[in-house]
């Protein structure tokens, strides 16, 4: 079951990597129509779009009313999901030598300067924009990216903890059972709880819910 649900989140990642990619340079490409028909302004005959529009983007009243609808839910699944990574950091901690432990308070610190700059992103009173609710959806995915990929993970902490031989294989048990805890929140949780995970806190500022 673990093994089939892993597929398919690794699917859903690179086929949404895909699209990202896809609508990105859509929006940012220099768009030069081709050069018209020969006598093509003598046709009767409208013309047809040369390029075709981006994928809708999120309807702020149709996500404010998922929110109100799983907003318990949604929750237990932001808890749960603080107590996995906090159960990670305490065994990764119990790992270290001393002289790792100034490495350990500098990631640390580095995480917490991470989330603050993503908290002074999205902060501000007025309504979110459709643009902004779609980046907010997006970054759990990236999370989830780097609990399923375990060597990529163990290659981080390995690189910013300098750990030894010994050191690593441990990491990789605690990456590997944290990532069987994950799917399981996931597996166990309503689907739109993880992309809506960071909306969450943010819930005032999307206006009201869509009935």
């Amino acid at each position: 079951m673990k093994s089939r649900v892993l597929i398919a989140l690794l699917t859903v990642l690179v086929f949404g990597a895909g699209y990202f990619a896809r609508w990105w340079a859509d929006c940012h490409q220099c768009q030069v129509p081709p050069a018209p028909a020969l006598l093509g302004e003598l046709s009767s005959r409208k013309a047809t779009p040369v390029f075709n529009s981006p994928d809708p983007l999120p309807n702020p009243a149709k996500v404010a009313a998922a929110l109100a609808r799983l907003g318990p839910e949604i929750e237990k699944f932001r808890a749960r999901m603080g107590e996995i990574d906090a159960e990670m950091d305490r065994e990764t901690l119990a790992l270290l030598r001393p002289e790792q432990l100034p490495l350990w308070d500098k990631m640390i610190k580095h995480r917490a300067e991470y989330r603050a700059m993503e908290e002074a992103g999205a902060a501000g009173d007025g309504l979110l924009t459709s643009e902004q609710i779609m980046n907010l959806q997006q970054r759990p995915l990236y999370k989830l990216l780097a609990v399923v990929v375990v060597p990529q993970k163990l290659h981080w902490l390995a690189n910013d903890l300098n750990l030894d031989a010994a050191q690593r294989e441990k990491a990789r048990q605690i990456l590997l059972v944290r990532r069987e805890k994950f799917l399981a929140l996931v597996d166990s949780s309503p689907p739109p709880s993880l992309t809506l995970s960071r909306l969450a806190p943010l819930a005032p500022r999307l206006g009201e819910p869509k009935k």
